[in-house]
């Protein structure tokens, strides 16, 4: 009996050491499952909801210009279709360099963006030591908008066409003043383009932005100007200046009556253009998402006559379009800036 006594509690000892091991499986089992699912939680992250915080459009420039109205008409689009806010974020001064350089060094999340110009392509012509590289620190999202440049006359100078603006230039070489929003603007690069293809000597005059240009050019100090069509229209609609051509490859919806510089220079081309850009690096499906809503919203009527009232018109295409087409702006003004001899400053 006694050795009966003695066999029980071996017994429960042995019951109780399987039922520690069975916990103690259980308790690793647990571990291991949650620590599993912990490990496996980042991959998760792309799948996650864009955008989850406001996303930040840098405008290179000051309030109230036309990439600043451009960029608040899309920056209420992206937030509408996507559900999240967009906060655009003026960020002037150095011809738009500190806030193309802000951008090119922001995180590529997807949660900065950059309303692009031509001046992101200029400024290393006519500054030293710009920090930026265009191609190479910037992703392209996709073309927003494009508008042609026009040569607009003073009522008073006696041309209504190209033919007859060349023939004066040649028959009094350096007579005729063009005048710009200074040197290396982009009124100026078409103008110097359009010497460089017709071989005319057009006497430069340069001034502090564009709005002091036309005035000078409305009291007659000046004869031509190659302007962009937003800035321009209004003067031309009132008709105290002449549209004489536009620069588009072919007429423009803008002014459909007014022939194109190509109709008389073959192969001339100078317009301005608006895009959106993504610091390098950011996500593709992220870029795709703000591509399509982009196009999206161009292809609604309301959007399409606020951009008519502001003088552009709508582009639109994929990121690869708006890529190649900044390649070749890039390179075109390359070439013009070299004819033209600008050195950084």
């Amino acid at each position: 009996m006694a050795d009966s006594c003695r066999t029980l509690p071996g017994a429960a000892d042995m019951a109780g050491h399987a039922m520690m091991g069975y916990l103690v499986f259980a308790a690793i089992a647990l571990l291991l499952s949650s620590g599993s699912v912990y490990a496996q939680a980042p991959t998760s992250a792309p799948d996650q909801i864009y955008p989850s915080r406001p996303i930040r459009l840098i405008v290179p420039f000051a309030a109230g210009g036309g990439t600043d109205s451009l960029s608040r008409i899309f920056g209420q689009s992206i937030a509408e279709h996507l559900g999240g806010s967009v906060i655009v974020e003026n960020v002037g001064g150095a011809g738009g360099t500190l806030g193309i350089t802000q951008a090119a060094r922001a995180t590529p999340d997807g949660y900065t963006m950059l309303s692009a110009t031509p001046s992101i392509a200029i400024n290393p012509h006519i500054q030293r030591n710009v920090p930026y590289d265009t191609l190479r620190d910037f992703v392209p999202v996709v073309q927003i908008t494009t508008s042609p440049f026009v040569l607009i006359a003073t009522k008073g100078f006696p041309i209504t066409s190209v033919r007859d603006l060349l023939d004066v230039a040649r028959a009094r070489p350096g007579t005729v003043n063009y005048g710009s929003a200074g040197v290396g603007s982009a009124s100026f690069l078409s103008a110097e383009l359009f010497k460089a293809m017709t071989q005319v000597d057009i006497t430069h005059i340069p001034y502090r932005g564009t709005g002091p240009a036309l005035i000078d050019l409305i009291a007659g100090r000046t004869q031509v100007q190659f302007e962009n069509a937003p800035a321009a229209l209004p003067q031309i609609r009132s008709g105290e200046l002449k549209a004489i051509a536009v620069g588009t490859a072919k007429r423009s919806l803008m002014l459909p009556d007014v022939p194109a510089i190509a109709e008389t220079v073959p192969g001339y081309e100078a317009s301005s253009w608006f895009g959106l850009l993504a610091p390098a690096g950011t996500p593709r499906p992220i870029i795709e998402r703000l591509n399509a809503v982009i196009n999206r919203s161009l292809g609604d009527a309301a959007v399409r006559r606020r951009l008519t009232d502001l003088g552009v018109e709508g582009v639109g295409g994929s990121p690869e379009d708006f890529s190649t087409y900044l390649k070749t702006k890039v390179e075109e003004i390359d070439r013009i800036a070299k004819a033209a001899g600008l050195q950084p400053q």
